[in-house]
């Protein structure tokens, strides 16, 4: 929007000084602003309130008098599959293709989480 000339004056003093560089950057190109950045506290007791939440979804069926583990694994399932839809609402993904992408991550998860107890010598199917 600014006539060439004074394009190319105001480019010429962003490049001189990098750091200024990388704020309109961040600024124009990624539209973040890099001097409004949430308190690292309210980062800490937002995550450990999720994360509490989350691991409560495949307890439920134990909560509610079940003891099958495949039917918590079934649960635990479609409470990723949905956590990873609703967060690919704030992304450029598909609904469906961020709730895969977080399945297949927590399966991962929940495979090495088996592997290490098999290696140690404990075993939750018996």
């Amino acid at each position: 929007g600014l006539p060439r000339d004074l394009a190319q004056q105001v480019a010429e003093a962003v490049r001189r000084n990098p750091e200024e560089a990388l704020r309109v950057h961040v600024r124009e190109e990624l539209g973040v602003d890099p001097d409004d950045q949430p308190s690292p506290w309210a980062a800490a007791i937002s995550s450990f309130f999720f994360f509490s939440a989350g691991a409560l979804v495949p307890l439920l069926t134990y909560l509610l008098g079940f003891t099958n583990l495949w039917l918590a694994l079934g649960v635990g399932g479609l409470g990723l599959f949905a956590a990873g839809a609703v967060v690919a609402r704030f992304t450029n993904r598909p609904w469906w293709s961020g709730g895969l992408r977080q399945l297949l991550l927590g399966a991962l998860a929940a495979a090495a989480t088996y592997g290490i107890g098999t290696l140690i010598g404990t075993n939750a199917l018996t």
